[in-house]
């Protein structure tokens, strides 16, 4: 006795699971993903490996668009001009929405150096190259991410940078007859090489290099080029036998549902385990991204005729969810991370209504963005030509906008344009009248700047960003009324030529030193650096900062012994040369960004920056201090005093407005108030 599965009806599940036929549980596949990502943008901390999703999107990518492009160059239909056509009217209705979206209200919500990133994160949303630019800005001066509100248009840049050459790859193959699957494959086994490659050597460079990650999107490919070849079908039917010998003690039909239940269990346990154990993006995406997208190949393999597929993935709530995924994944981070920004830098457990109101929102917007906008463009019969000469022509005009906004201040934003003018940090590297003073290029100094108003006498300011922010702004600016130039060289840190590997915190020493020594103008000579940091590796007393800012400080831990000779030994240095040597005591590090407290439009009432006590501040920076006293040679100057009159600290002026730029740099604000209050003594005679 034979006995039939249920859905067989007179179906192979083998013939039917290739790109000809309307697929409702890939759709559900495309649900699972988005309410994944969803969930961990939402709510990190109840589902960690959320971030799987986009892994499962590729992949779902990568098999739709191999497929279709299969069918048209078997039918002889295929056509790169039809091929672009067909992802303009499906990416760009809903990207353009939602970035003119974040630019329209970004113009009033944050302040213009947030609105210039979000321009410059514009910029590379509409050319498709978000995650260069991502893979750029890690790094010490890197914003939150979750201060980025495009910030997941990074994977809709690898998916439209794959289809740049994978569809005239598979043209020539077609052309010169060369065996598709077996091309793909190798293709993809280069790119995971490439992935296990960088994963070891610069994570950073492994999550957003596209090279390392097309494999996710040629996982798919392969599964739709292998598919159409009668061996796979063949192999299909047998491992279906060999399944319902196992699984059954009477024969089953030879039909392909045996296995086909076998790769729905499997692929689903595998998705639902990278969601539980894969769980740090830092550790990501390296061999721990197999679970995800081999559990989507599978159950993608599967075919549509199991309970896995039919029911669950099938039904109409997760196909709904899975036609408005696009929208859903573009509209939701969008609205948390300006939520995150105008709350003051913090979505905590208390706003957990809020999260929720946000998502729910990001729904509504999804269906609205479908059904009135993606809907009709995609797949209205009229005006093919019209809508996509239209759709390009306004991201053109979209990417031009935020360039203009990127590169002219006139265009940065509305929201208290006074007040960031007074606030900012001057974070320059170098400026011509610091090169030419110094008689060097930009590479040999990380830091060169000259504030040149004709007097005989230069004051030199050395050491790290706290040089470079806000005490070169306040001394060059005291240097007007007082009358003498000022210069910033660095990147100069005691102890720091144990960093000589990486070019980026390369101890330049030397070069300052051959710099001092021939500019017979510079009489004094201030090193302004974060020494407690560098003693300890810790951020600041609180240790609220992000995992990779944190992880960067600790690899900058020189110890208190090496720190204090390394520094002795340049005060000794600069002394034989003639220089009087400064040492500018550290200012107090904040417990959290001043900026986070500003009022903006939408967010509730202004939160009280919490009080920063003095004792706190010398409990941490007792070792520091300490080592400061046995320092010769030098002059100390104390800043503790000036910044923490009373029992608390100073963060805003008389005005209201804050002296620092973040938890540690001063602002320009905060310069001219250590200049004036602290350094003006040691400056005057």
């Amino acid at each position: 006795m034979v006995v039939k599965h249920l859905f067989s009806s007179e179906r192979s599940v083998v013939k039917n699971m290739t790109i000809h036929t309307y697929r409702p549980d890939i759709d559900g596949l495309r649900a699972f993903a988005v309410l994944s990502v969803v969930t961990f943008h939402a709510f990190p901390t109840m589902l960690n490996g959320g971030f799987v999703g986009v892994d499962i999107f590729f992949v779902i990518s990568g098999y739709l668009i191999c497929g279709i492009i299969l069918r048209d160059l078997h039918q002889g239909t295929f056509s790169i001009a039809n091929f672009y056509s067909r992802r303009i009217r499906r990416i760009f209705p809903s990207l353009i929405t939602v970035m003119l979206f974040a630019l329209a209200f970004g113009w009033f919500s944050l302040f213009p150096d947030e609105y210039k990133m979000l321009a410059k994160h514009a910029m590379g949303g509409a050319t498709f190259i978000s995650n260069f630019l991502l893979w750029s800005e890690v790094g010490y001066f890197d914003n939150v991410a979750k201060t980025k509100p495009l910030l997941h248009l990074w994977s809709l840049g690898i998916e439209e940078q794959f289809y740049i050459f994978f569809p005239l790859l598979l043209f020539f193959c077609s052309r010169k007859y060369i065996r598709i699957s077996l091309v793909i494959i190798f293709l993809g086994l280069l790119s995971f090489l490439d992935n296990m490659y960088l994963f070891q050597i610069d994570r950073t460079a492994d999550f957003y290099s596209p090279l390392s990650r097309f494999w996710e999107l040629l996982a798919g490919a392969s599964l739709a080029a292998i598919q159409r070849q009668g061996v796979y079908q063949r192999g299909y039917l047998a491992a279906d036998k060999l399944c319902s010998r196992v699984l059954y003690t009477i024969p089953q039909d030879n039909d392909g549902h045996s296995f086909s239940y076998v790769l729905a269990l499997l692929g689903s346990l595998m998705l639902l385990l990278s969601l539980l154990l894969v769980r740090e993006v830092n550790w990501y995406p390296g061999w721990r991204a197999l679970m995800p997208v081999m559990g989507t190949l599978l159950l993608i393999a599967a075919g549509p005729y199991n309970f896995i597929n039919n029911t669950v993935l099938g039904n109409r709530f997760a196909i709904f969810i899975g036609k408005i995924s696009y929208p859903f994944y573009l509209w939701h981070w969008v609205l948390i991370s300006f939520a995150f920004i105008m709350n003051g830098g913090g979505l905590d457990a208390s706003t957990r209504g809020l999260r929720i109101c946000l998502v729910a929102i990001s729904f509504v917007l999804s269906v609205i963005t479908y059904y009135c906008i993606e809907r009709p463009i995609r797949f209205g019969k009229k005006w093919h030509k019209g809508k996509v000469f239209s759709l390009a022509f306004t991201m053109i005009f979209l990417g031009i906008s935020a360039s203009c906004i990127y590169y002219m201040p006139a265009f940065q934003g509305d929201l208290s344009k006074i007040l960031y003018q007074l606030t900012q940090s001057n974070y320059i590297t170098t400026d011509d009248d610091g090169l030419k003073y110094t008689n060097t290029v930009a590479d040999e100094l990380r830091y060169c700047r000259y504030s040149n108003v004709g007097a005989q006498e230069t004051v030199a300011i050395i050491g790290d960003s706290h040089a470079a922010w806000g005490t070169w702004y306040g001394v060059a600016n005291l240097g007007k009324e007082l009358h003498f130039n000022t210069v910033l060289l660095g990147w100069i840190i005691p102890g720091g030529e144990r960093w000589h590997s990486d070019p980026k915190t390369i101890n330049q020493m030397p070069k300052v030193m051959q710099i001092l020594k021939e500019k017979k103008d510079i009489k004094k000579v201030f090193i302004c650096a974060r020494g407690m940091l560098y003693i300890s590796g810790i951020h600041n007393y609180n240790g609220n900062v992000p995992p990779d800012v944190a992880q960067y400080h600790l690899s900058h831990n020189v110890g208190l012994d090496k720190y204090k000779s390394s520094l002795q030994d340049y005060i000794n240095e600069l002394t034989k040369g003639g220089k009087k040597v400064y040492v500018i005591a550290e200012q107090p590090e904040l417990p959290d960004n001043p900026r986070n407290y500003v009022v903006r439009p939408l967010m509730p009432l202004p939160k009280e920056f919490p009080a920063v006590y003095k004792k706190d501040i010398l409990e941490r920076q007792k070792p520091y201090l300490e080592m400061l006293s046995e320092i010769s040679n030098a002059t100390i100057i104390h800043t503790i005093e000036k910044f923490c009159p009373k029992d608390t600290c100073i963060v805003y002026n008389n005005e209201g407005l804050p002296l620092y730029y973040d938890d540690d740099h001063l602002s320009f604000l905060g310069g001219d108030f250590l200049a004036q209050e602290v350094l003006r003594p040691y400056l005057s005679h």
